[in-house]
């Protein structure tokens, strides 16, 4: 996301709103750190990304977005790497790779999360529709238009040739523009999510009442005379043999309005059922939880990026939000690790992949051996 910087001596010199992306310098204890997030956030996203493409059942659009947004959380790692060569090291292909990619890691994965979001949205509040109209290979379409226009669009000013990446110099304006989209972004997909949260609850407690109706049972008595039955079964064939000659029109109201009656008293569980999938439903309601504190957190990042852009346009003195700055930036960076541990430890669909995929591969290791 945005550079990071400590209170600057001269304004004068930033009134351009170029930064200097090695403005402030990074302890060690700040590496350490993001390499151990670096290091665990890997492992944690190709474990989701790898099990998600070797696991048939895991084949659906909801996994589909969680797939792609460790794709994008790996993104964010490197990027976070290169910063780090880029200052400690002071390389200079290091620093333009930084300059150019600005925000892009950052954004695209929030616009992913705000896919997902929107995706498990439909899948609560229009199902019927979701289960015709969408699909894996439109979503990966999708998924992938998305990802180029928004890196198009963020790094135009290079390509356009407005900016320049040769002075390692990060454009606050550019920044500035981009955090306003990521803080509507949030705004908007944080109401999205609150929406999906409240449906998806509402409609779990509406599942366990749909399943646990009272069932009507049946008791057959044997009788000795089978007369009874025979006279039964041929009323009912004369029944059903009345009712074929008859033309709709001349059914008897009585007639049909008994035999509804008696298949909503027999199968209410067909007819009064919800048009909804609990997988879908509880996937929305899980991602609501796990995807909700990253959007929360995104507000204090971008407020404070906007802040930082401010006081150095009007050239003011903002001590606290110079020095709370990086330790935001810093703190941030754990939805690297929590996005993919929250859907590891939430989705049941993919604790069962996860154990299948382990006994294919100990099946696989056991013949060879």
């Amino acid at each position: 996301m945005n550079r990071s910087v400590d209170i600057p001596e001269n304004f004068s010199l930033l009134i351009s709103m170029d930064v200097p992306m090695n403005l402030r310098p990074m302890s060690l204890t700040t590496q350490s750190y993001r390499y151990v997030v670096a290091g665990v956030g890997t492992l944690l996203n190709m474990l989701v990304v790898v099990v998600i493409y070797n696991s048939r059942q895991l084949h659906y659009p909801r996994h589909v977005f969680w797939a792609a947004i460790s794709v994008m959380n790996q993104f964010h790692i490197i990027y976070n790497i290169v910063e780090i060569i880029a200052i400690v090291g002071r390389n200079q292909v290091a620093c333009q790779i930084f300059v150019l990619n600005a925000g892009v890691p950052y954004t695209i994965v929030l616009t992913f999360l705000a896919m997902a979001a929107f995706d498990r949205y439909l899948a609560v509040a229009r199902y019927e529709w979701y289960k015709e109209k969408v699909t894996n290979r439109g979503i990966i379409f999708l998924l992938s238009i998305v990802f180029i226009v928004t890196y198009l669009i963020i790094t135009s000013p290079f390509s356009t040739g407005f900016k320049n990446i040769q002075n390692c110099t990060v454009n606050l304006t550019h920044i500035h523009v981009i955090l306003i989209y990521d803080l509507i972004l949030g705004i908007v997909c944080v109401i999205l999510h609150v929406m999906i949260f409240i449906r998806s609850r509402t409609a779990i407690k509406q599942q366990p009442s749909q399943l646990r109706q009272n069932r009507i049972p049946l008791q057959f008595i044997p009788t000795p005379s089978t007369n009874v039955v025979s006279a039964a079964t041929h009323r009912m064939h004369q029944q059903v043999e009345n009712a074929a000659e008859a033309p709709t029109d001349t059914l008897p109201p009585h007639f049909i309005e008994s035999q509804l009656d008696a298949d909503s008293l027999c199968f209410s569980w067909i007819f009064n059922r919800p048009k909804l999938n609990r997988l879908e439903i509880r996937a929305a309601f899980s991602m609501s939880i796990n995807a909700l504190p990253v959007w929360l957190c995104t507000f204090p990042v971008t407020v404070s990026g906007i802040l930082i852009y401010w006081c150095i346009l009007l050239q003011s003195n903002c001590p606290a939000v110079f020095r709370i700055n990086p330790y935001i930036n810093d703190m941030f960076i754990v939805h690297i690790i929590y996005s993919p541990l929250m859907y590891i430890s939430t989705s049941t669909e993919f604790k069962r992949a996860l154990i299948h995929l382990k006994q294919k591969c100990q099946c696989k290791c056991s013949r060879h051996t």
